[in-house]
């Protein structure tokens, strides 16, 4: 029986589980608990051709649109197809979405959609709820190695043949396998200000990028608009949802951010929204989401009121969330096929790990959920349905490490020069600053003698800083999320 190793404990990784389950033997090594995920934070929704007045062609030349046409068509194609069905098997598996007093499923809208397609389980938990239903499908197939963080590849003749982790006392294990799905996440802790889960910090990417596998769209960070905003509050992202119901931006004095700034208004690609909001920040002004239109607040979006109330938010008299962007999603990242499979051959990228082509230069409202279902099922009948014995190709070749000593910057300057440089507007002259000062580091390898998790964890986040750079140093235009000014005098504009 084929033994499977998955690191990463979200949606990605159950969901190659789950159609994995009880064919072959199954491992998921996750940093925290089965709770510990961005997937369990997705607030949003799934976006799905679900409703008879819906079609595929919409959802595609949306999904085109906001990716600026960077997009692999077939990608996008499959994504919009497949994740429907899975979604209605699924839901014949007992998953439960919002649906009206009919009994009909309920469709939200989301910014760049150009129909209501936006399905949600429990108002504003989807994440959490569809993440721990899949879970529960695989509860009784799967051995969990909870609070263990893998870290490095154990190669054999120019093979992937096992994982080093620390577990939870912080002792190093080895597990071996067959196939090796990373499920890991982004780099959302890169940055001082992100909706993303304290335990992603870019991991599977640099075990990755260690051992020479491909990566692509490294300089595709997206942020996200509307984050709340409160001195020593913990950041929550106020979903993009809430805009969908009738919510509007403004500024402290009530003019409306958006307004003539785009056809779609407030509901513009994300990319868009956060630079115009990023520059009425940079000017000094506030900015709010006005809700006093959105009816049902309370019931629609559970999750974020109770955080509200929580920390004592005035939004119920007010009407008002103060918000800011903050860093959400990276579009790119290990390059995979239609099947997930990456340039190493026993090596499976899935979710926000995973560069698959489906989001181009700026990801769609809610389709990171879609993704996930869709190709997250691919890569699991890629592996049953290979025969071979995993192996490397032979036109690939597994780079190896010498023997080296980590020499690392403080984790605190390392996230404040990356926030300052590799965000929204993004100018030439700083990352290359960046990119010198990063070069005075030793990062690039783990000694294979390292005992520390936090500076192996720190390496990862420096490797991830210096490819994202780089790969925004390449591209000398600005597209989608990448929004970059060549010359040091030159002023930033939205329009």
């Amino acid at each position: 029986m084929k033994k499977i190793i998955i690191i990463g404990s979200g949606l990605a990784g159950a969901m190659v589980a789950y159609y994995l389950k009880n064919q072959v033997e199954i491992t998921i090594i996750t940093k925290g608990s089965k709770e510990d995920s961005n997937s369990m934070r997705a607030q949003g929704g799934v976006a799905a051709v679900l409703d008879s007045k819906d079609n595929f062609n919409s959802h595609i030349n949306d999904t085109l649109s906001a990716g600026v046409n960077h997009n692999n068509r077939l990608s996008v194609e499959y994504l919009v197809k497949e994740g429907p069905e899975v979604i209605k098997e699924l839901m014949a598996q007992g998953m439960q979405f919002d649906c009206d007093e009919s009994g009909n499923l309920e469709f939200g809208l989301e910014g760049a959609h150009s129909f209501p397609r936006i399905i949600h389980a429990g108002g504003d938990c989807t994440g959490k709820k569809l993440t721990g239903f899949v879970q529960g499908l695989i509860k009784n197939s799967v051995e969990w190695i909870e609070f263990a963080q893998a870290y490095d590849w154990v190669i054999e003749n120019n093979c992937v043949t096992g994982v080093r982790y620390f577990d939870r006392n912080q002792e190093v294990k080895i597990i071996q396998g067959d196939y090796f799905i990373i499920a890991s996440g982004g780099i959302g802790q890169l940055f001082d200000f992100t909706t993303n889960h304290q335990t992603i910090t870019g991991d599977g990417i640099a075990m990755m990028a260690r051992i020479g596998g491909k990566l692509s769209d490294m300089a595709f960070l997206q942020f996200h608009p509307s984050l709340l905003s409160i001195d020593d509050v913990q950041p929550i992202l106020i979903s993009e949802a809430v805009r969908g119901a009738g919510a509007k931006l403004i500024d402290e004095s009530g003019n409306q951010i958006m307004k003539g700034q785009h056809p779609l208004g407030d509901l513009a690609p994300r990319d868009i929204v956060s630079r115009l909001v990023f520059e009425a920040l940079k000017q000094g002004r506030k900015v709010f989401l006005d809700i006093s239109s959105v009816e049902n607040f309370q019931l629609k979006f559970p999750f974020i009121s109770n955080y509200l109330d929580k920390w004592d938010v005035p939004y119920r008299k007010d009407s008002k969330i103060p918000i800011r962007p903050g860093m959400h999603f990276m579009m790119g990242g290990i390059e995979t096929d239609l099947n997930g499979r990456t340039s190493i051959n026993n090596l499976y990228a899935v979710g926000e790990v995973a560069c698959t082509g489906a989001h181009g230069a700026n990801r769609l409202a809610s389709n990171s959920l879609l993704e996930i279902l869709a190709f997250g099922k691919a890569a699991a009948n890629s592996i049953l349905q290979d025969e071979k014995q995993a192996s490397i190709n032979k036109s690939t070749s597994i780079m190896t490490r010498t023997p080296n000593q980590l020499i690392l910057p403080n984790r605190q300057e390392l996230i404040a020069r990356v926030s300052s440089t590799l965000g929204i507007v993004r100018r030439k002259p700083e990352i290359d600053v960046l990119v010198e000062w990063l070069s005075g580091f030793q990062f690039q390898s783990i000694p294979i003698d390292e005992s520390c998790s936090k500076k192996i964890e720190l390496a990862n986040l420096c490797l991830v800083a210096d490819l994202i750079a780089r790969a925004a140093l390449a591209r000398k235009e600005s597209l989608g999320a990448h929004y970059i000014i060549l010359e040091e005098n030159n002023e930033f504009s939205c329009k």
